[in-house]
């Protein structure tokens, strides 16, 4: 008897072991790591959901989502990790060189470029191409994003190695006083009106006019500037933005050349429009404040000495809550570059929102771990828009991918959001193009992104002059076409 029963304990044992494993009939659940990074803010949950002065905008949002999405998806777990990397570079790549980084990771989308031919994250062409099971009707996960939102997204090597989750809102956030003080009595409209806003500011009031923490403007300048290139030069993926194939194919066949009249002895800069697009940039820098790199843009904003600065969601969230603001505000779109300011100014960008936001990445962890399916079928629960619209709206700083009349956006982020919607309509009548179009910095690469930055940076410093900064780049421009080439390998049999 006593031998039946050790038996029967034996074998109960060696099932229990066996479901453990994942070979009975539960299977086994694997787990997905996830560093819930962010553009705007990050989806971490917070020690504690009760709004305090310390703690002003308590989330939980993504870890209630991931336990929905768990009872739909027995055989997963997420565990989303307790602070985020913020997408440091220093911490993520020991971790993707060694396969330990999170499943799913976010980091900055410009660093996309720099990583090819690593093996760090997965393709996603294919899965954007197959049903968001979550959407009802949808026959590609690719038509929840607008075409040419997405394909900000893709890399030069014309690989999708991210999933955008939200919209960024950009703007300018202005103090209603200071202008009023300096007898402006309308927000501008266009870029000159904004110049002589600066002006009046300048001249009227004892305050500062304007700065930024980030060259978005310029973004906008350099689309309006090129935009009549999009039909000659958005010719191998037509999607409304030049890729960076397509720049090489431009810059190859003389569509966008940036070296005219820049290069050699012969460098008079004469019809050089790239030159003409730095210059106009510079025309809103002349007003910084003095030290602009040191000045602390936020602090005198809310002390009421600045009359405006260049905001995203993220600043508008933290600003909106300041107690020590102690006067009327507003947040108004990028002014319209016109032709009162530079002959080259075509279809301007639309406004208020600077396309997408938030790149997840899905890394080599979870190829080695096996996460791959279920890291790819979370991201689809993300973008669904019934979840999305909670994942991104209870955040208070970005605005959902598709966002309807039902869904909650903070109220501050509101008439960008109209102004979006406007804007977005006229796209099809070639009244308006979409954020970042035609943007040479973007897609370039990474070396030339900080090479641009830094050099109209040296103009604002007194290092260089435009004309030096213009001959410098086209020759940077010159090279970093050659070498793109030479990189990538492309067909140009199909230009």
């Amino acid at each position: 008897m006593k031998k039946v029963l050790t038996l029967v304990a034996l074998i109960l044992s060696l099932v229990i072991v066996s479901a453990c494993n994942g070979n009975g009939g539960v299977g086994e659940v694997k787990t997905i790591v996830i560093d819930g990074g962010g553009d705007i803010g990050n989806f971490n949950t917070t020690p504690l959901m009760t709004p305090s002065e310390a703690n002003p905008f308590p989330y939980n949002t993504l870890e209630v989502l991931a336990r929905e999405w768990e009872k739909l998806n027995p055989k997963y777990k997420i565990e989303i990790n307790k602070t985020s990397s913020n997408g440091d570079r220093a911490i993520l790549v020991p971790q993707l060189n060694n396969k330990t980084a999170p499943d799913i990771t976010y980091q900055n989308g410009t660093v996309v470029n720099m990583d090819l031919g690593k093996d760090y994250y997965v393709v996603l062409n294919e899965y954007l191409n197959k049903p968001n099971k979550y959407v009802s009707g949808n026959k590609a996960w690719k038509d929840l994003y607008i075409p040419e939102e997405l394909a900000q997204n893709m890399a030069s090597d014309g690989n999708y190695y991210t999933i955008t989750l939200e919209k960024v809102p950009v703007g300018i956030m202005y103090n209603k006083a200071i202008l009023a003080e300096a007898g402006i009595t309308k927000v501008p409209e266009t870029y000159a009106e904004f110049l002589q806003a600066l002006s009046d500011i300048k001249s009227k009031t004892n305050k500062e006019a304007y700065t930024t923490t980030y060259t978005w403007y310029d973004i906008v300048l350099e689309s309006t500037m090129f935009s009549d290139i999009l039909p000659l030069a958005d010719v191998l993926t037509v999607n409304g933005k030049v890729d960076t194939e397509e720049f090489v194919r431009a810059f190859e066949k003389g569509i966008w050349n940036p070296t005219v009249n820049a290069i050699g002895s012969g460098a008079s800069l004469v019809d050089n429009r790239y030159y003409e697009y730095i210059k106009v940039t510079k025309m809103k820098t002349e007003f910084y404040p003095q030290n602009w790199q040191s000045y602390d843009a936020h602090t005198n904003f809310v002390n009421g000495n600045l009359a405006m600065v260049e905001v995203t969601g993220r600043e508008i969230r933290k600003l909106s809550i300041n107690k020590n603001i102690n006067f009327e505000w507003g947040v108004m779109p990028y002014p319209d570059l016109t032709t009162a300011t530079t002959q080259h100014a075509y279809s301007p960008s639309i406004r208020g929102v600077a396309g997408l936001a938030t790149p997840w990445f899905i890394t080599n962890s979870a190829v080695e771990k096996g996460t791959v399916e279920g890291a790819v079928d979370f991201l689809m629960f993300l973008t669904a828009p019934q979840n999305n619209n909670r994942l991104i709206g209870d955040l208070k700083g970005g605005i959902p991918l598709n966002p309807d009349s039902e869904t909650a956006i903070a109220p501050y982020l509101q008439d960008l959001l109209e102004i979006y919607t406007q804007d977005k309509a006229t796209v099809n009548t070639g009244s308006r193009v979409y954020w970042g179009s035609v943007n040479s910095w973007a897609m370039l690469g990474y070396a030339y992104n900080t090479a641009f930055i830094k050099s109209l940076q040296d103009i604002d410093n007194k290092v260089k002059t435009t004309e030096e900064v213009a001959r410098s780049l086209a020759q940077t421009i010159r090279n970093t076409i050659q070498a793109l080439k030479i990189e990538n390998e492309y067909d140009e049999s199909k230009w």
